[in-house]
């Protein structure tokens, strides 16, 4: 009797043993991975600040591979990164991963469109996204990102336009404020863009003409 009792208490000693050590295991690799996290963020924002672009994008590739609650924050970095390298693949990738928690998602992708060159695609995302926008408040900051991207296409008569309609759209104070300097702003550059053309030294084959 004593000594089942004895062969008992090693076999829960056994087994105790057995589960601290499991559990011991599981610790030191959710603390290993932690640590990893934490270099790879590091090491991320280290290559960014010395502008090691294409480094800093691979650590912040690495890190949410790992883990992916630090999306919201690591992958505006990678947009802007891929951007800056001239990689409009993986800026869009990850812009339309940031797009679909976004509270303003074709905004968002036309601004990102827009830093890629890429105005036509931008003017047709912010009219979509201002057909789709009832509340005044919340079509006004389009149609300024619109006037801004039909600017850019050299559709200078429809920014204006687009601003003037802007400026009627809301009797929010501030909001007709902004867009009535955004106006102002764009007939200005405008009115110097023309005077440097008239201004301009004809050719001699556009003399020849006249």
């Amino acid at each position: 009797m004593i000594l089942s009792t004895i062969k008992l208490a090693r076999q829960n000693l056994m087994v105790c043993l057995a589960v601290l050590w499991a559990c011991g295991s599981v610790s030191a690799e959710k603390q290993s991975a932690a640590e990893s996290v934490r270099d790879l963020m590091r090491r991320g924002v280290s290559a960014e600040n010395s502008h090691r672009t294409a480094n800093a994008a691979e650590a912040y590739e690495k890190l949410l591979q790992r883990d992916t609650t630090f999306e919201a924050t690591v992958a505006p970095r990678l947009v802007n990164l891929y951007l800056s390298m001239n990689q409009p693949a993986p800026a869009l990738s990850w812009a339309t991963r940031i797009a679909r928690r976004h509270p303003a998602p074709k905004a968002y992708l036309a601004g990102v469109y827009a830093r890629m060159g890429q105005h036509k695609e931008a003017e047709l995302m912010l009219r979509q996204a201002i057909r789709n926008t009832p509340a005044a408040a919340q079509r006004v900051p389009l149609q300024w990102q619109l006037a801004e991207a039909q600017e850019h296409l050299g559709e200078e008569e429809t920014a204006k336009a687009t601003l003037e309609k802007a400026c009627r759209a809301t009797e929010n104070n501030d909001l007709r404020k902004t867009s009535a300097q955004r106006l102002t702003a764009l007939r200005k550059r405008l009115a110097a863009r023309h005077a440097k053309q008239t201004a301009a030294p004809r050719t001699p084959a556009a003399e020849e003409t006249l």
